[in-house]
Formats: C-alpha cells, sequence, structure tokens
C-alpha cells in the first residue's frame, strides 16, 4: 500500500519551497564547481533523477502558471522537496 500526501493551493505555497528551488536552480550559482560538488556528495543517484522532474514543477509553478488547485505526492517526494530547498536556499 502506497502512502500519498495531499496539499492544497494554499499548503503548495506554504509547505513546498518551490520558489526557493526555481530560484536556486535557475540562478548564477547553480553553475559553480563548489555546488556541482555538493550536488554529487549530497543527494543520491536516485534523488538527482527525481530531482530533475521537481526542478521543471518548480519552473512551471513559479515562472508560468503558478501554483496548482491541488497535489498529491509520495512521503518521499515531499521529503526530496524539502532537502531541495534547503540545498538551494544554502547556495
Amino acid at each position: 500500500m502506497t502512502t500519498f500526501l495531499r496539499f492544497s493551493h494554499d499548503e503548495i505555497n506554504s509547505r513546498i519551497p518551490y520558489a526557493v528551488v526555481c530560484e536556486g536552480r535557475e540562478g548564477a550559482r547553480w553553475n559553480t564547481g563548489h555546488r556541482r560538488r555538493r550536488w554529487l556528495q549530497e543527494f543520491s543517484e536516485k534523488e538527482r533523477k527525481e530531482a530533475t522532474r521537481l526542478f521543471a514543477l518548480a519552473h512551471r509553478w513559479y515562472l508560468v502558471k503558478g501554483a496548482p488547485d491541488k497535489v498529491m505526492m509520495t512521503p518521499e517526494t515531499y521529503a526530496l522537496w524539502n532537502k531541495l530547498g534547503a540545498f538551494c536556499a544554502s547556495l
């Protein structure tokens, strides 16, 4: 059995750091050697692969369409959002 978390529009805006992830990923600090080394050290191959999808979502939600009315995700995906948010905020 798989457990899913459901977030409303307001919860997405308050609990998922998609704006921080988008700004961190698309900012100038993303293309530095320091960031690349930390990225490889702090994130597993599986997390890096899943992060590609989350970066696209962050871009769409923050710069294109806005956050959706609702979204469902696994607790692991939610944890990765928070890990990405902390990582991007620290760049």
